[in-house]
């Protein structure tokens, strides 16, 4: 996904911590109380190692270091960093390089990584450190792929052709929306997407009151009930322009490639879009 970040100074000792960023099937955002406990455990843990060996440059330490996690942690993404419970455990959140989680691992010289290399570290539209899917190029393999490109165990596209779902749609007509929980998106819940066949079982393990307490807020999105790789999921229905990466999408143009974990449109529909190598 295209983002742009204003560079205001190049001082990345002004910068202050960065919110910490959760590994599910999609990176996600951390709520910020959250984010303050497990950053604060995190350089709990580091200091109770002994992981700081040597200070860093008084250039990293920030003159009024700013510790609120709501403040911008970053301009660009050279400013954010991946970190995990420990200096040399594979990364689980990102932080700037202001954070005292990086500057206590800083100096810490680390074995040779087994961790997977599917992450990166970026400064996102809202100016805090997230970890997310590295980009990945997969030149004319997608044409080949019929139901476009799999995922690994950490939810990042892969140049691996995926294998449908067993027992699962086959179509988009095949799904149909439905409450998640027992107030939907329509009272301030959520909904999601299922097999046609499904939604009667779904909603009876809900168990639902007839009048659930709910915030009464609408939160429903234009998304639409779609079938993705024999999933149903709840997408946009429209693919970003220059989509590639499955058998009915057109093959990229002579000097690009498909490029996958770069367009959050394209990723849900499990494909990626054609670009210059990174």
């Amino acid at each position: 996904m295209t983002r742009k970040t204003e560079a205001v100074t190049s001082d990345v000792g002004r910068l202050p911590s960065a919110r910490l960023v959760l590994c599910t099937d999609r990176p996600v955002r951390s709520p910020p109380l959250l984010a303050c406990l497990l950053r604060l455990a995190a350089v709990a843990v580091l200091a109770a190692a002994g992981a700081c060996s040597e200070p860093l440059e008084a250039s990293f330490v920030p003159d009024n270091y700013d510790d609120s996690p709501d403040g911008p942690s970053c301009w660009e993404d050279s400013h954010c960093v991946p970190a995990g419970p420990t200096c040399c455990g594979c990364p689980t959140f990102a932080v700037s390089i202001a954070d005292p989680v990086a500057r206590a691992c800083a100096n810490v010289n680390c074995p040779a990584s087994e961790c997977a290399e599917s992450f990166v570290a970026r400064c996102n539209e809202d100016q805090q450190c997230e970890l997310a899917c590295a980009p990945r190029a997969c030149g004319a393999v997608g044409v080949a792929c019929q139901y476009g490109f799999a995922t690994d165990a950490n939810g990042c596209l892969t140049c691996e052709c995926a294998t449908p779902a067993p027992n699962g749609c086959a179509v988009d007509a095949d799904c149909t929306r439905t409450r998640a929980d027992c107030c939907g998106c329509q009272l301030g819940g959520f909904d999601t997407a299922v097999l046609v066949t499904e939604r009667a079982s779904l909603e009876a393990k809900l168990d639902c009151k007839s009048t659930p307490a709910c915030p009464n807020i609408n939160t429903c999105t234009a998304d639409v009930p779609t079938c993705v790789q024999g999933r149903c999921a709840l997408v946009s229905p429209a693919l970003p322009a220059g989509a590639c990466g499955r058998a009915d999408l057109p093959a990229c143009p002579a000097g690009t490639e498909c490029l996958v974990n770069v367009n959050d449109q394209a990723n849900m529909h499990g494909v990626g879009v054609c670009g210059a190598p990174p």
